[in-house]
């Protein structure tokens, strides 16, 4: 019998999570190099369409894979690791999240080291706020 080793807890994956995590573990990437990481919001249904050809013949899932942060989940209680190395962009709506946990899902997904970092700010016309960029690393305090 192989014995078992108490390995710490892993943190759990966002909602969608499983695969882009399985496919970072596999050393892959997404072909758009981009995760969209939503906060108390749903990915619109034809975002899971194998037929969407919208990127390189590519289904847009598979270019820009979204994951969610459910109501209920706890974003600091969350793994981003597949973020690592990718642009993470994180569309949010002020009013359905407050600031408190928009900086939470913020500095557990810097934790993972994406390459970069932005918001959308989607009640104001998707105003763009980088929090981490290539040239200067990261922006703002959170």
């Amino acid at each position: 019998m192989i014995p078992r080793h108490n390995a710490a807890p892993r943190a759990k994956l966002p909602a969608y999570a499983r695969p882009l995590a399985d496919l970072r573990h596999q050393g892959q990437r997404p072909a758009g190099e981009t995760v969209i990481v939503r906060l108390d919001s749903w990915p619109p249904k034809w975002h899971f369409g194998a037929d969407l050809a919208d990127v390189d013949g590519r289904a847009l899932s598979v270019c820009c894979p979204q994951v969610t942060v459910s109501e209920d989940a706890d974003p600091s209680a969350l793994d981003f690791s597949f973020a690592r190395d990718l642009d993470a962009i994180v569309p949010h709506w002020r009013s359905k999240s407050p600031p408190s946990r928009l900086r939470a899902l913020l500095r557990r997904v810097l934790q993972a080291d994406p390459r970069r970092l932005i918001v959308l700010d989607m009640e104001r016309s998707g105003r763009a706020w980088f929090i981490k960029s290539v040239d200067r690393g990261v922006e703002v305090q959170l």
